[in-house]
């Protein structure tokens, strides 16, 4: 079996904005506009926690989406990071090597990503890697929805200047 691989594009040149919002950072005191995140939960019990990783291999053998929620990631130790995407209105069937995106997110960056975002990661270099997350309370036990990709896809992790 023969795996494509994919080369990850830096967050601000991939147009996100398809998978949902690139949060860059901004002076304090600036106002609110419609390049910051619009967050949707349909329960009000959230959860905002400091996730721990550990690392995985660069290959892509399922993708997630929540359909109840927006989720956030940020790096909370500054380093790296890389997830796959794909559009929320694929079907499962859909995803493959021309469908998916990798997105390579720098320190300082963080995501948004819209209701039904097909996604996989964070990725990253290091052994562990802390990273804040804001979902839904049950989003792991209520509103996880997989599919496993046939073939899987090999993800390039190069760090870009």
């Amino acid at each position: 079996m023969t795996t494509e691989t994919l080369t990850a594009l830096r967050l601000h040149d991939c147009r996100f904005e398809r998978f949902g919002t690139a949060i860059l950072p901004v002076d304090d005191m600036t106002p609110h506009s419609d390049r910051d995140a619009q967050l949707v939960f349909e329960s009000v019990d959230l959860r905002y926690y400091v996730m721990r990783l550990r690392q995985k291999p660069a290959v892509l053998l399922n993708m997630t989406r929540h359909k109840r929620a927006t989720q956030c990631l940020g790096s909370a130790d500054a380093q790296p990071w890389w997830l796959a995407v794909a559009a929320p209105d694929l079907l499962p069937e859909q995803l493959d090597y021309s469908t998916v995106q990798l997105v390579e997110v720098h320190q300082g960056e963080a995501v948004q990503l819209h209701q039904g975002t097909w996604h996989a990661g964070p990725f990253f270099l290091s052994s562990t890697a802390l990273f804040f997350n804001l979902e839904l309370n049950d989003t792991n036990l209520t509103d996880h929805n997989s599919h496993r990709l046939s073939p899987p896809i090999t993800l390039k992790l190069t760090q870009s200047l």
